[in-house]
């Protein structure tokens, strides 16, 4: 069973962005999805990503309607 974590896209290794800009060299337009956090009354913009045995959801930030990300 992989490892699975919850985490900001701020706090990633850089490691990590890298690999996940390899992934959506596009943005993540139409990829994303909302999350309420157990311990949060907050909506949070997510995506799935995989690597090294980890499954990691990534919080992109507050889910706003009708607003998708892109990476830099």
């Amino acid at each position: 069973m992989s490892t699975r974590r919850i985490v900001s896209y701020e706090k990633l290794d850089q490691s990590i962005r890298k690999l996940i800009k390899s992934d959506y060299p596009d943005g993540f337009e139409g990829r994303t999805f909302n999350l309420r956090l157990p311990t949060s009354k907050d909506v949070f913009k997510m995506i799935r990503f995989e690597a090294e045995g980890i499954q990691y959801m990534i919080k992109l930030g507050p889910a706003i309607e009708g607003v998708d990300y892109a990476v830099d």
